[in-house]
């Protein structure tokens, strides 16, 4: 009798997420049913090395957060450059050969970049000092580093380091860097401090903001347009409290002198606030801001302007058995003409950590728009999208876990066309989750990035390792 019921709330759910769907697109979704094929890949991309980065701490379903790992193509698609979770970093041509590889210390890797003219590579760092470091391609050797404690401060009997969360640069070389300071106090109210930093190709600082205070709020994310003329970023807060820095989104001109333009979105029940932690994308040419938010909404800005051009719910709470599940938004970037975000797991609102009666229909899937807001396609995967990271016409999905139904054969990297969402391949991990994807500027490579899980019986899968694959 309960299976029956089950079944009943399932299909009355789906019912009203389509009726959903259908309201809001106003036309019906496409949803690809291609999938990885029989477990192995298609033949368009060859696997050029596999190597084992190290031994890093296993986690298993139930935790929120996982292991790191950073992969940057160089912009002449020549070589690769990773960050690993085991502070180390490494530079590999893209013929499978390692270049140089340099231990940071004893500060935990946080972001890499590679500059714009390949000649050398970013590095963030979470530390007492909070260092961003830049590296010699040639030999590894370091050219500059600037520290961001002086602004965010520093906790080391707490363990609360300052450290750099983003980096980007424009075609002028420019450096801009998002540094945060998260404090979680005993009476479990959050603190924040944050500044957004921007650097000369030789390291001199050329413009903080604020000039003279931190940011309030949780920032994790920078996007800057090709000319260095905006540099934008979202907020994404834990708790529900007044903040002087309230506003969702915030554009700043490219000196990081003033804010051109900020957005405050309103609330969708049962949410408390608005969190985008992966937003918001600017396009190369300024002219478009995409951004998405954890309750599932997507949206599409004219940056130049300010204004809002669309908004659409990718996701959408739903109370099912007493329960409100969504699936969270996750990842957004602009692909060409397109706009591409994604969803992820699903979760019970009232705590992620405890079971959902079903899974919600849009989660752990990817949406392509164009620039009008209509909805061209949609890919459905059956793991998490870990990171997504793009060409000109691809996007390439690192996929992890479904923490619903805890199945590793879909972890791997997915290959998907731009807007057609056609799987181009597939490259299954060993048994743990991908966490992180990358591809060349000419689409030629592909990297990712694989974590080692613990199963619930146990058991420990997979490996803490980078892949490389090159087009055939």
């Amino acid at each position: 009798m309960k299976k029956v019921i089950t079944a009943g709330i399932a299909l009355l759910f789906l019912g009203t997420l389509g009726a959903l769907a259908a309201h809001i697109f106003g036309m019906s979704t496409h949803v690809s049913l291609t999938g990885k094929q029989n477990g192995t890949q298609t033949g368009a991309y060859g696997k050029v090395m596999e190597v084992v980065l190290g031994q890093t701490e296993v986690y298993n379903y139930q935790r929120m957060g996982f292991n790191r790992g950073f992969i940057r193509f160089s912009p002449d698609s020549s070589f690769l450059a990773v960050g690993s979770e085991t502070g180390e970093v490494l530079l590999y041509n893209t013929k499978g050969s390692l270049i140089w590889r340099k231990n940071m210390g004893l500060g935990k890797l946080t972001a890499l970049e590679f500059s714009p003219d390949g000649r050398s590579v970013l590095v963030g760092e979470s530390s007492q000092q909070g260092w961003l470091v830049c590296l010699r391609v040639k030999d590894g050797s370091e050219l500059w580093r600037q520290a961001s404690v002086q602004e965010l401060g520093v906790n080391i009997k707490e363990k609360t380091y300052p450290g750099i969360a983003a980096i980007r640069t424009d075609a002028a070389g420019m450096v801009y860097a998002v540094a945060q300071r998260y404090i979680k106090h005993a009476d479990g109210s959050n603190q924040y401090a944050g500044r957004i930093y921007k650097f000369a190709p030789d390291g001199e600082r050329i413009g903080m903001f604020p000039t003279d205070h931190n940011l309030d709020c949780w920032v994790s994310w920078i996007s800057v347009d090709k000319a260095g003329e905006q540099a934008a970023f979202a907020t994404a807060n834990f708790d529900v409290a007044t903040y002087r820095y309230d506003k969702n989104i915030y554009c700043l001109d490219g000196g990081l002198k003033a804010v051109l333009w900020s957005n405050y979105a309103e609330l969708v029940p049962p949410y408390q606030n608005v969190t985008m932690r992966t937003s918001p994308e600017l396009s190369p040419d300024g002219k478009y801001a995409s951004a998405i938010a954890s309750d599932g909404r997507c949206f599409l800005f004219d940056s130049r302007e300010g204004q809002k051009l669309w908004q659409r719910s990718i996701s959408y709470p739903q109370k099912i058995g007493g329960v409100t599940i969504n699936a969270t938004g996750s990842n957004s970037l602009i692909i060409g003409e397109y706009a591409v975000y994604t969803t992820g797991n699903t979760y019970n609102k009232a705590n992620w950590q405890l079971p959902t009666p079903v899974e919600h229909p849009n989660s752990n899937s990817l949406f392509v728009f164009d620039m009008q807001g209509k909805l061209i396609n949609s890919y459905k995967l059956d793991g998490t999208i870990e990171e997504m990271a793009a060409g000109s016409k691809l996007a390439v999905l690192a996929v992890g876990r479904n923490v619903r139904s805890k199945d590793p054969s879909m972890h791997g990297l997915y290959l998907v066309t731009i807007p057609e969402t056609r799987l181009v391949d597939y490259a299954a991990t060993s048994g743990g989750p991908c966490i992180a994807a990358a591809v060349s500027p000419d689409e030629r490579y592909a990297a990712a990035i694989e974590a080692p899980i613990q199963l619930d019986d146990g058991r420990v899968i997979g490996e803490y390792k980078l892949t490389l694959l090159a087009r055939q």
